[in-house]
């Protein structure tokens, strides 16, 4: 169970999507919380693209409303060129030890991958090898097999949603992947009753085209919604495309 947001900026990154998530870290609502504490506090993760090559902008595993690193990471986009593609994840943890490794974004063979929700007892056998314990990255290990079989992004997460991870039980499938060239962003969730908690949106305006799950201040411009079972994709020039892939 996690929040994150994806943006594909040509000017100026809005700033705004980021100081909203690390809002909606701290006090966002989650299913089932009981007297948990709210919010999505173990752990977060920020990566843009230089030269096409995905990096960390700053990752760490304290709450992202708590760590004066996350501050100082924001302080470094203004430095980042442009057009570019920057994706942003706060974790609350379902499976996977409080770590670093087990930290969203991933990042492996020119790829940026976050995911929210579970996918229950996926351990396929892949060539690429998980560095931590989450379902999250064996589903990534899953897309760089892909992505080597494809050599193009959505047919590759095409072919893991529909091959690999066809079958197995989960409470949802919420996917923001990039390449540098597109940001991918997919909605998936099983129970009509946690719908409000696995939801995904798009926000267009001029320069910025954002994909986003939960926001506490609100977003401006044409506001799209992503529906279940939909593959959402917006390339540099903030071309948006949409299929149906579930």
């Amino acid at each position: 169970m996690c929040r994150m947001v994806g943006v594909v900026f040509r000017n100026r990154f809005p700033m705004d999507s980021l100081r909203d998530l690390q809002h909606v870290a701290e006090v966002g609502e989650v299913p089932d919380q009981g007297t948990e504490l709210p919010g999505h506090r173990d752990g977060w993760g920020i990566v843009s693209f230089m030269g096409r090559s995905p990096r960390y902008v700053g990752r760490s595993e304290r709450p992202m409303h708590m760590d004066p690193s996350y501050d100082a990471a924001l302080k470094t986009i203004s430095t980042l060129e442009r057009p570019n593609i920057l994706m942003a994840h706060a974790r609350r943890g379902s499976e996977g030890s409080l770590s670093l490794t087990n930290t969203h974004p991933f990042v492996s063979d020119g790829l940026a991958f976050a995911h929210n929700g579970t996918v229950r007892k996926f351990h396929p056998t892949t060539r690429h090898t998980a560095k931590g314990q989450t379902d999250s990255e064996r589903v990534f290990m899953s897309l760089l097999d892909r992505m080597e079989e494809k050599n193009d992004l959505r047919s590759a997460l095409k072919s893991v949603l529909r091959e690999d991870v066809a079958g197995h039980e989960y409470s949802a499938i919420m996917l923001l992947v990039s390449d540098g060239h597109r940001l991918c962003g997919y909605r998936n969730y099983y129970d009509e009753n946690t719908a409000w908690y696995y939801n995904m949106k798009v926000s267009r305006c001029p320069d910025v085209v954002t994909v986003f799950q939960e926001s506490f201040f609100g977003y401006s411009g044409d506001l799209l919604q992503i529906e279940n079972g939909e593959l959402v994709s917006v390339d540099l020039g903030l071309n948006i495309e949409r299929e149906r892939i579930a």
